[in-house]
């Protein structure tokens, strides 16, 4: 009787559950408590009292007791619902479906916040794909739980996640820095998906979208987005890192160039491509030493310093003129790889300058990214995409993921 109070108490069994018995197996180290179904029991759909149909055995791993793993074994009755038919009554320790208690997935979750899919697994004594149950489980619960605000400022950016060009569509919250919405590819028909999902009032609640010069998540948000192409910001990184590849073609055309001594370019490119902000005396000596030597190289770099100071700017009228200045001096410039990008540039001149009415990035999203990177490393890789995309949910949604029933 002792044993029965204790994991009763223990437990927080109460009516019209009771404890019926508890078996100690010392050699397996496994305690097993039984517990029966008392009294009346409800529809699990409408809650009106319904007669017992039969009873199904069931069986939940709880939080290990000392050293001894836990579980719950149970007869679980089933009811005939006059309105709903033959359905099973829902236990108070645990989700439906679910072979775990909720405080045990509760644990699972909080450790997978911290550690690995592997420490997880060798700390919980479950296997992999009971531990991907729980999460699936967990991720489901939070998407189903997440309100329907507003958000104001959105990202939308890809992330390669294998070879071959496969990637993810990516849609985040650059206020909260939280993953709000994932679709497979980068095509015009992925990014479409992610605008039903929003009411009207959040539509037209979005205040801007930073993103990258992407022909098919342009017209996406233009299609879908009220005064969408008011609103769209070209993220200025981007635009930065288009500016450092023409740099750096401009060097490796010039490393081709057998009519120049080229010994001073080996080795070098990090010279260029640094931030001037983030170098030493020395090697700001030893850049614009390098630039001085190769003329064109110091025409390219300048190019790439006087184009950055288009988002310093307050007024577009000035920053337009700033652009065209900057367009002529490129396009005149005899770098193909610079007259080249000056043009493309030209072409989403409008969208560049939103800047500096709506200045916002995709800053918060390339942070995503990178731990996005960080949750693919600590699973060694991730084969199964539909587990990539729930551990994507699970660290970086923000989501509620508890369990519904927490009395155990």
């Amino acid at each position: 009787m002792r044993d029965i109070e204790l994991y009763t108490t223990v437990l927080g069994i109460a009516q019209p559950w009771k404890v019926s018995d508890a078996n100690l197996d010392v050699a397996e180290q496994v305690v097993e408590v039984l517990v029966k179904h008392e009294g009346t029991a409800t529809c699990p759909v409408c809650g009106e009292p319904a007669s017992k149909y039969d009873t199904r055995p069931r069986r939940w791993r709880h939080l290990d007791f000392c050293q001894y793993q836990l579980f719950i074994t149970a007869e679980v009755p089933r009811i005939d619902c006059s309105s709903h038919g033959v359905k099973q009554i829902a236990v108070p320790w645990a989700e439906e479906r679910s072979g775990f208690t909720a405080l045990f997935e509760q644990c699972v979750i909080a450790w997978l916040r911290e550690l690995s899919f592997e420490a997880v697994v060798r700390r919980m004594r479950i296997s992999w794909d009971e531990i991907d149950g729980i999460m699936t489980r967990a991720v489901t619960r939070g998407l189903a739980r997440r309100s329907k605000r507003i958000v104001r400022f959105i990202g939308i950016d890809e992330k390669s996640i294998r070879k071959r060009h496969q990637y993810f569509t990516i849609v985040s919250d650059l206020e909260s820095q939280e993953v709000l919405w994932i679709g497979r590819g980068r095509k015009r028909e992925t990014i479409d998906a992610f605008w039903p999902t929003l009411s009207a009032e959040q539509l037209a609640g979005i205040e801007g979208i930073a993103m990258d010069m992407w022909l098919p998540y342009f017209d996406s948000v233009v299609a879908h987005v009220p005064e969408g192409t008011s609103k769209i910001v070209f993220d200025k990184y981007h635009i930065a890192k288009y500016l450092s590849e023409a740099l750096d073609q401009t060097r490796k055309r010039m490393s081709g160039d057998p009519s120049i001594d080229r010994t001073g370019l080996k080795g070098r490119r990090w010279l260029l491509l640094r931030n001037p902000r983030n170098m030493s005396h020395s090697q700001k000596l030893a850049s614009y030493s390098l630039r001085r030597e190769y003329a064109a190289l110091g025409r390219a770099w300048s190019m790439v310093q006087a184009f950055k100071e288009l988002w310093e700017f307050r007024s577009s009228t000035w920053a337009l003129k700033h652009f065209k200045r900057w367009y002529f001096w490129a396009t005149h410039s005899r770098l193909k790889p610079f007259v080249k990008l000056a043009k493309m540039l030209k072409r989403h001149l409008d969208n560049i300058l939103t800047y500096l009415r709506i200045p916002i990035t995709n800053a918060a999203a390339e942070g995503l990214n990178s731990k996005i990177q960080l949750i693919k490393y600590r699973a060694r890789g991730y084969r199964n995409t539909d587990r990539f995309e729930r551990a994507i949910y699970f660290h970086l949604g923000k989501l509620d993921l508890s369990p519904t029933h927490t009395k155990v």
